[in-house]
C-alpha cells in the first residue's frame, strides 16, 4: 500500500506487536518474504534519499525526505521484532545483505536520532547470540556514499568502524543513542573478529580518559557502567583478557573504580579481575599488581556475598598451578583473611542453606586454605 494510505501504518503496528510476541507470526513472516520486502524498501529509500539530496532544496522535497524518513523507521521496527531471538530469520537477514544495506544509510542516520536509536536496536537484536552476524559487521563494506554527514564523522571502512568512531565521538547530553551503541558492542565484543577490529582501532583507549566522580559523590556515572559492561564482555575471552592487559594503567582503574557503587551493576570491576585470573598468561600481571591482589583478598571480608564468592574464586584462579602466587598469597594478611573467611562460612552455612552458590564458595575457600597451607 502508499505510504499515505492511513491503513499501512495501522497495520504495520499490529504486525510489529504479533512479531514481538509470537515465534509463529515470525514464521509466516518469513515464509511470505517480509525480510527480504523490508530490505528492497530500505534500498529503495536509500536511493531516492540520495537522487533527492543532489536537487536544489525545496520545502516540497523536506517533506518526501520526512516521509521517507518515516517508511525507513517502519521497515527496521518490522525487521527487529521478526529477528528477535529467532536465528532462522537472522540467517534470512544475513542473507539478505542487512548490514551492507544499514552500511549504505549510516549518513542518513546520523542525521536523526530517533532513527539511529531504532537502527541500533536492529543490530543489537541481530548480533544477540549470533556469531555470524556478528563476524558481518567487520567485513561490510558499502563504497564512497554521495551524502556525507553533517557531523561525527563519515562512514569507515565497515559498519562496525562507523560505530566505534560514533561511540568515541558521542555527546554525553544523548544517552539513549549512548546506551545502544554500548549495548550493541557488547555484543559484538564477544566475537573473536570483532574483538580483533576493536583492538586494531584503539577504542578502548577511550576508557582510561574516564574520570573518577569527585567530592562526596560515591557513584559511578552511567557513560563508566557502559564502559565496565563492555569491558567484562571483552574480558570472557583470553584474547579480550590481552586487550585489557595492554592498556596501560587499566589495572589501577579498575581498582579505583572498584571503590565506587552503582545500584545495578556493583562488582563489574570485580567480575572483570575474576576472569582475568584464570588464565596462566595473564597470573604474572595480576600477581605484579599489589592494588589488585588487596582488592580481591577485601572481598573475603566485605558484608555481601557476592563480592565474597568472586573474590575467593579469583584468590582460587589465580593460585592454581601457580607456584609463584602461592608464595606471595601466603602473606599473613591474606592468609588470616582465607583462614577466618572459611572457618565463619563453615559456621554459617548449614545444611539447610546449602545451595549452589555457597557449595562453590566453600569450595573455593577450602582448595585456597589447602594449597595456602602446602609446601
Amino acid at each position: 500500500r502508499s505510504s499515505k494510505d492511513v491503513l499501512k501504518r495501522v497495520a504495520a503496528n499490529a504486525l510489529m506487536s504479533l512479531l514481538a510476541v509470537s515465534r509463529r507470526a515470525q514464521k509466516h513472516a518469513l515464509k511470505a518474504d517480509l525480510i527480504e520486502s523490508c530490505m528492497e524498501q530500505m534500498k529503495h529509500i536509500h536511493a531516492q534519499l540520495n537522487l533527492d539530496s543532489l536537487r536544489p532544496g525545496k520545502a516540497a522535497l523536506k517533506k518526501q525526505e520526512d516521509g521517507f524518513i518515516k517508511e525507513l523507521s517502519i521497515a527496521m521496527q518490522l525487521l527487529r521484532n521478526c529477528l528477535y531471538q529467532n536465528e532462522e530469520c537472522k540467517e534470512a537477514a544475513l542473507e539478505a545483505h542487512l548490514v551492507p544495506v544499514l552500511h549504505s544509510l549510516w549518513p542518513w542516520l546520523l542525521m536523526d536520532d530517533s532513527l539511529m536509536q531504532i537502527a541500533l536496536q536492529l543490530l543489537c537484536v541481530y548480533t544477540a547470540n549470533f556469531p555470524n552476524g556478528c563476524s558481518s559487521l567487520c567485513w561490510s563494506s558499502y563504497g564512497l556514499h554521495p551524502v556525507q554527514a553533517a557531523y561525527r564523522g563519515a562512514p569507515g571502512t565497515s559498519l562496525m568502524g562507523c560505530i566505534l568512531k560514533l561511540a568515541s565521538q558521542m555527546p554525553l547530553e544523548n544517552t539513549a543513542v549512548q546506551q545502544m551503541v554500548f549495548m550493541f558492542l557488547s555484543n559484538l565484543a564477544l566475537s573473536h573478529d570483532c574483538k580483533g577490529v576493536i583492538q586494531k582501532s584503539n577504542f578502548l583507549q577511550n576508557f582510561l580518559s574516564l574520570t573518577l566522580p569527585k567530592g562526596g559523590n560515591k557513584h559511578l556515572s552511567n557513560l563508566t557502567i557502559l564502559w565496565l559492561k563492555l569491558l567484562l564482555n571483552i574480558s570472557f575471552g583470553e584474547d579480550g583478557q590481552q586487550m585489557i592487559l595492554r592498556l596501560d594503567g587499566c589495572l589501577d582503574l579498575l581498582t579505583e573504580m572498584s571503590k565506587y557503587k552503582h545500584k545495578s551493576s556493583p562488582y563489574i570491576p570485580l567480575l572483570i579481575f575474576h576472569n582475568i585470573c584464570f588464565s596462566p598468561a595473564n597470573k604474572p600481571k595480576i600477581l605484579a599488581n599489589e592494588k589488585v591482589i588487596s582488592v580481591l583478598a577485601a572481598c573475603l571480608e566485605s558484608e555481601n556475598q557476592n563480592a565474597q564468592r568472586i573474590g575467593a574464586a579469583a584468590l582460587w584462579a589465580l593460585i592454581h598451578n601457580y607456584q609463584k602466587a602461592k608464595t606471595t598469597l601466603k602473606n599473613p594478611s591474606i592468609k588470616r583473611r582465607v583462614d577466618e573467611a572459611y572457618s565463619l562460612a563453615k559456621k554459617t552455612f548449614s545444611n539447610s542453606e546449602e545451595t549452589p552458590l555457597n557449595a562453590y564458595y566453600l569450595k573455593c575457600l577450602e582448595n585456597l586454605v589447602q594449597l595456602l597451607n602446602s609446601s
